[in-house]
């Protein structure tokens, strides 16, 4: 009876010994991170350098509608710095990532100058033409394909800018003759591009991306002061490089 006794109280106190270990086990476990995805909704912050050109072509008078002067007026380089925001929505099936995104950006994108008509002029005038984008936007389809964390994609779709141009006249002996106009408008073209995007925990992940943009090549009219007795209309033709470096955040993840 001594024996069965001890016999089952060694059985009682192993087992209990085991459970013990096992609870300890499961407490010192660290707590599983949720599983990597890419379906959801997002949004973030970019920052982006953009290249590009703005030719200015076909002038015309719009006062002198029959005064035309056919091809390439001028172009000059524009550059310069953005800062935005974006928001999008992803689906993830297997491997493979679909996806729309909007994005918002100020721009810093300027540049000048002048063709060689006339000894230097831009829009049949001696000064030099100025263009400055201060706002870019994108809204595009993503498609892409997953390695382990790396989502690696490409992006088309509508683009939009707002611009603004100067133009004038400068004679330094005589002041009485110097004019200048400006205008601005918000003009609509296409992009496509391709980036890279690495998530580093289920929420939060970083891309580099490039876009090519073209924004058309809208006619701008140019009038001057209403004791000028002409005007100035070229088709402005402007195309982008833009790279972009951003953070996204995965939100209900």
């Amino acid at each position: 009876m001594r024996v069965i006794f001890a016999s089952t109280l060694a059985i009682l106190m192993s087992t209990a010994a085991q459970s013990a270990d096992l609870s300890y086990k499961d407490e010192i476990r660290p707590a599983q991170e949720a599983p990597l995805g890419w379906t959801g909704l997002y949004v973030g912050v970019h920052g982006d350098y953009a290249a590009g050109r703005n030719e200015w072509r076909d002038f015309s008078d719009p006062l002198y509608p029959w005064y035309v002067v056919p091809g390439i007026d001028t172009k000059y380089d524009i550059d310069g710095a953005l800062a935005g925001g974006q928001i999008g929505y992803n689906w993830q099936i297997n491997r493979t990532v679909i996806g729309v995104e909007a994005d918002a950006a100020w721009a810093d994108i300027d540049g000048q100058g002048k063709g060689g008509a006339f000894g230097g002029s831009c829009l049949q005038s001696s000064d030099p033409c100025t263009t400055k984008i201060d706002a870019l936007g994108t809204i595009a389809g993503r498609v892409g394909v997953t390695f382990d964390h790396a989502l690696l994609y490409a992006k088309g779709g509508v683009a939009w800018a707002h611009a603004k141009y100067t133009a004038g006249y400068t004679v330094p002996l005589d002041p009485g003759y110097n004019y200048s106009g400006k205008e601005e408008e918000t003009r609509w073209g296409w992009t496509v591009g391709a980036g890279l995007e690495y998530a580093f925990t289920s929420n939060l992940s970083a891309k580099v991306e490039y876009n090519y943009v073209d924004l058309g090549d809208d006619r701008v009219k140019i009038f001057y002061p209403t004791e000028s007795t002409f005007a100035a209309s070229g088709k402005s033709d402007e195309t982008l490089h833009v790279v972009k470096i951003g953070l996204n955040y995965r939100l209900g993840r």
